[in-house]
């Protein structure tokens, strides 16, 4: 594949797709059970352990100020390498939908987006739009720099 383009991995919440660079992920596995902690942030949901490491779990549809969505079975955790902090953190989404190449010139940029860091653009695709993210910057500014971990 060409230098002009990057690949994404697209997931859904509540019915918008969202898309991370697939460099950044480190891995995506089943929903299963997780550890809560008490007296934690709102986003925080606690923490699983994924071959005898522990990794915070975060939920998207708390930082967008989304509805929770019931639990099923295409809910997934994706599992992101921090920069900052070294360490891995999984995301909660309702669904990963696909990995695809996106051409970096369809990305578009509009005004509006320029007070949120974390949004690196938007990808219009035949009926659906994409909302990609800078999940180094989200999980940063929202949490204050993994407080969490």
């Amino acid at each position: 594949m060409s230098q002009t383009s990057e690949q994404y991995v697209v997931f859904a919440i509540n019915g918008n797709d969202y898309g991370i660079p697939v460099l950044e992920v480190s891995e995506i596995i089943r929903m299963q059970t997780v550890n809560w902690i008490p007296n934690s942030r709102r986003e925080f949901l606690g923490m699983i352990q994924l071959r005898e490491k522990l990794i915070p779990i975060i939920s998207l549809h708390t930082i967008f100020s989304e509805a929770e969505k019931e639990l099923d079975s295409k809910t997934r955790i994706i599992i992101i390498h921090t920069e900052e902090a070294n360490q891995n953190i999984g995301i909660v989404v309702d669904e990963v939908k696909k990995v695809m190449f996106l051409p970096k010139e369809g990305i578009n940029f509009p005004p509006h987006m320029a007070q949120q860091a974390w949004l690196k653009g938007m990808f219009q695709q035949q009926d659906s739009l994409i909302v990609l993210l800078d999940i180094q910057t989200l999980l940063t500014d929202v949490n204050g720099g993994y407080s969490y971990i």
